[in-house]
């Protein structure tokens, strides 16, 4: 099973730190102008939605 910020449908690209999101993220946070979320955070998200492709 995949972790959730491998299929939530708020995020555009992982990182190896940072997780870069959609601006429909409700956990995510600008940081030098890009949206961007934690592995950490992601994982304890309520608002998470699978991804269909």
């Amino acid at each position: 099973m995949k972790a959730k910020y491998e299929t939530c449908i708020h995020v555009q690209e992982v990182g190896s730190y940072a997780v870069y999101v959609r601006p429909s993220c409700p956990k995510a946070t600008m940081i030098k102008g890009v949206l961007v979320s934690s592995k950490k955070r992601c994982a304890s998200c309520r608002n998470w939605k699978e991804r269909t492709t």
